[in-house]
């Protein structure tokens, strides 16, 4: 049995930037049924031979805009443009021309959400994004239920 550390990913894979990755994350805005319905067509085609993709997916519209706020955006914007990484977060504090606080915080909540990856260094955390394009994808769909609002 392969060991594996504590995100489950074999010890080959403790550093991110070893995993293998596809060249697009895609962020989604679907329902927990829709999700599993996803995971389980990611696992057919994984079996099948085809690579994982990658798939960040929010319950909401709003979930999605609280986590992927403008700043945030930009801060990916910055990462990918890089070749995916900085060489520190103070680093990528003064590229964005913002205080290194917000800028922390904000580097750990999108590693929180899978939308970036902090690699440890020594006493240097760089962050790191694996993808060459982020593709943000939100539909929006009419009432399925075919039943009328009720009255106000």
């Amino acid at each position: 049995m392969t060991d594996t550390d504590h995100d489950g990913w074999p010890e080959k894979y403790r550093d991110p930037r070893d995993r293998p990755h596809p060249d697009v994350l895609r962020v989604t805005v679907e329902s927990a049924d829709e999700m599993h319905e996803g995971t389980v067509d990611d696992v057919v085609a994984v079996a099948s031979g085809d690579a994982p993709p990658a798939v960040v997916s929010f319950p909401t519209v709003d979930q999605l805009r609280k986590i992927l706020t403008d700043r945030r955006i930009e801060l990916l914007q910055a990462l990918v443009n890089t070749d995916g990484a900085a060489e520190s977060i103070t680093a990528l504090a003064e590229d964005l021309d913002r205080d290194y606080r917000t800028v922390h915080d904000d580097v750990s909540l999108l590693a929180e959400f899978g939308l970036l990856f902090v690699v440890d260094e020594g006493q240097v955390r760089r962050p790191y994004v694996p993808y060459k394009r982020i593709h943000l994808d939100v539909e929006l769909v009419g009432d399925e239920s075919g039943e009328e609002p009720a009255p106000a």
